[in-house]
């Protein structure tokens, strides 16, 4: 999603999500993967080789392969906002998306081959105009790859599960990826004044570029563009103006600009650093795949690490774990492997710390945006961060370069221990990359969206969002759907009726598996003599999903969704399509619960306790029971035994809590955002219905009508 000036993007309808069972084919996942592969081979080549390679190859000087560097990466913001433009105005046989897949690879490889294959015997000028050129068209062309391939996961399923597998995957294959370049490229960076140098390098150039078109063919091939485009409408005043008054966006955006500075000016000059000081170009590629391993165990601790410290900490410990990381390449003596694989795990602990917790934070600084001055702009909001992303990079490159050139460094140099260029190296890659994490870590002090103030946020909006739904159902304004405080002191403000008009009975069910919601919800509904709507959202109730679906979402598959968006560096626009498309399903459920809810009914799930909490005249009610009891109906409906139960116990449960997180931000197990929680163990589930319906009438005895006061 790009920036439109007062333009309508499009207009085609969401249709409805379908389970969240996490079911999409293996093998899709898997290839949707290899296109960030592909992408990596190109992208992490010029972001760990490119500086090198016009020094020590090309002969341009450290201060302008800086300037180039720099440059052509913030242009590449710009490249984006171009690319995303015109690839939301496609329409093709193949899709939206995927003909960038088919036809892009094959200019991206071009422009990539011809950046690394400066003709030898070119004047600076005339070899930096060439670089320069270059560079600029393949950021372009990997801007009208990368973006579309970033939105594909949206348009491939609506089922957040299965988008987190499909992002997570992602974050494995891009790592690995980026492990496996530096292996095959590193070495060849130990002695750059050989002959056939420039072939060499050119021949591995059209190795990978021969490659990534080959991945990118089979994601075309193994993908497809299931959910159209959603309606939406961005514009630059609307954007800005909710920038202005977005003062956690601001300062996460300002952090961002220093950790990516931090962390450019490490990659563009590692190189360097490691040839120089470790003694081996070689030893590249194992100080990459401890940074790999560094960037993925954090991830996998991040949600964890989120629900008990809280976002900014965690994003304030990824920080201060990259600033130890350089401080230690700062001090490691020469030739030390050791050290610096620990030096750089470290550092990948603070890289994928900080990628995961930005991610999460910006997504809700996009929340805080829309309750402060009513815009929701996930595409203006993401753009901007994607930009200021670019901008990071490209100062990072042009600070490394400018820092090394300073203290000497020119190709041919011999760099000795002690010496002024080794200390230009040290500068370059440990100590100011230290100081711009350390500078992140205290600009995200300021940030003071915490969880509780975003959950008074979400709570806000989402009693907004009904009153809105409900004022368009009736054609009247917001405002009408108000009455001041409630006489029974519940907080519930929101009318669905005619102030002084009687509301039709309505509760909402949330259950445990095997806590018996499924029996209970009909009976409460036939004593009230109100409709029974089940658990609609997501198409079917998850309790009667078919057992081989739940019991396939395996460890492995939770981590990769711990993994998400954590392992790549261009996300920015699968995140925000990720995020843009849980509040569409969000939206269309709230729209579907009001509508189901209009007459009166008992709603089984579908976050009814959350859509409905301001409406008055509800009752929310959670059915719970110890785990024992809940295996042992398990056992007896779904004739499983006693370990199959229990782990359909424990992933329904699970599921159902982690697509609320997902849509809605919301944990529906919280007691407090209930009137009533039941334990159902020790009473019949006709008791429990009656209780409900006993205390329903208690509460709203002017809502019931005559026959039923009388109990059937």
């Amino acid at each position: 999603m790009v920036f439109h000036e007062e333009e309508t993007v499009s207009t085609t309808t969401t249709p409805k999500a379908s389970a969240p069972s996490g079911s999409m084919p293996s093998h899709r996942v898997l290839t949707y993967s290899l296109g960030d592969v592909a992408n990596n081979l190109s992208f992490m080549m010029t972001s760990m080789f490119l500086m090198v390679y016009m020094t020590d190859i090309v002969g341009l000087s450290a201060g302008v392969a800086g300037a180039i560097y720099g440059v052509t990466k913030i242009w590449a913001g710009f490249a984006d906002l171009i690319a995303g433009n015109v690839v939301d105005k496609t329409n093709s046989r193949w899709g939206r998306l995927r003909p960038y897949l088919l036809f892009g690879p094959a200019p991206l490889a071009v422009f990539f081959v011809a950046l690394f294959s400066t003709p030898a015997g070119l004047d600076e000028v005339a070899a930096i105009a060439w670089i320069f050129i270059f560079d600029a068209l393949f950021q372009l062309a990997y801007s009208f790859v990368n973006i579309p391939y970033g939105s594909l996961a949206s348009a491939m399923t609506q089922d957040p599960v299965d988008r987190s597998k499909l992002s997570g995957s992602r974050a494995i294959a891009s790592s690995l990826a980026s492990v496996a370049l530096a292996w095959v490229v590193a070495p060849q960076f130990e002695d750059t004044q050989g002959d056939g140098i420039r072939m060499q390098f050119m021949i591995t150039c059209i190795i990978l570029a021969v490659i990534a078109i080959v991945l990118y063919l089979i994601c075309f091939a193994n993908s497809r563009e299931v959910v159209p485009r959603a309606a939406g409408r961005i514009s630059f005043r609307q954007t800005f103006k909710m920038l202005r008054q977005n003062r956690p966006l601001q300062i996460l955006l300002l952090t961002a600009l220093l950790f990516l500075t931090s962390n450019f000016v490490f990659n563009a000059v590692g190189l360097y650093y490691v040839r120089a000081i470790t003694g081996n170009a070689a030893y590249f590629a194992f100080l990459q795949l401890a940074q790999t391993i560094g960037m993925i165990f954090f991830a996998s601790f991040a949600p964890a690490i989120t629900r008990r410290y809280g976002k900014r900490n965690g994003y304030m410990l990824a920080a201060l774990l990259a600033a130890v990381g350089y401080a230690m390449i700062f001090f490691i003596p020469g030739g030390t492997l050791s050290i610096a694989l620990v030096a750089w795990f470290i550092v990948g602990l603070g890289v994928g710390g900080s990628n995961a917790m930005m991610f999460s934070m910006q997504a809700d600084t996009v929340d805080y945006g829309e309750w402060k001055t009513g815009i929701r702009s996930e595409g203006g909001s993401y753009s901007i961060l994607s930009f200021t992303r670019k901008v990071g990079q490209g100062i990072g490159g042009w600070v490394g370069g400018f820092v090394i050139g300073v203290f000497g460094y020119a190709a041919g140099v011999a760099v000795l221990e002690g010496s002024t260029v080794a200390m230009g190296l040290r500068v370059a890659t440990g100590a100011i990359p230290a100081i711009l994490a350390l500078a992140a870590m205290i600009s995200v002090m300021f940030y003071r969206l915490d969880s509780a103030t975003h959950m008074q946020v979400v709570e806000d909006l989402t009693e907004r969002r009904t009153q809105n739904a409900i004022a368009g159902a009736k054609g009247v304004d917001a405002e009408r759907t108000l009455v001041g405080e409630s006489n029974l002191g519940d907080g519930r403000t929101t009318l669905m009726r005619r102030p002084g008009t009687p509301n039709p009975p309505i509760v909402t069910i949330f259950g445990q598996r095997g806590s018996g919601a499924t029996e209970i919800s009909p009976m409460v509904a036939e004593l009230l003599q109100v409709p029974y709507i089940g658990q609609k959202f997501s198409s079917q109730t998850l309790a009667q999903a078919d057992r081989t679906t739940l019991l396939s979402d395996s460890g492995f598959n939770r981590w990769m969704r711990n993994l998400s968006y954590s392992g790549s560096q261009n996300t920015d626009m699968a995140v925000a399509m990720d995020t843009a498309s849980n509040h569409r399903i969000a939206q269309d459920n709230t729209k579907s619960v009001l509508a189901d809810a209009e007459n009166g009914g008992v709603l089984l799930g579908r976050n009814g306790a959350l859509v409905l909490g301001p409406v008055v005249g509800t009752l929310h009610v959670r059915l719970i029971a110890p785990l024992d009891k809940r295996i042992e109906r398990v056992m007896h409906k779904a004739g499983l035994s006693a370990s199959a139960a229990a782990e359909q116990c424990e992933i329904e449960d699970r599921l159902r809590a982690e697509m609320s997180r997902k849509l809605y931000k919301w944990d529906p197990n919280v007691d407090e955002e209930y009137d009533l929680v039941i334990n159902t163990a020790s009473t019949t589930y006709k008791q429990v219905a009656e209780l409900i319906v006993e205390m329903y009438r208690s509460k709203y005895p002017e809502n019931v009508p005559p026959q039923n006061q009388a109990g059937n």
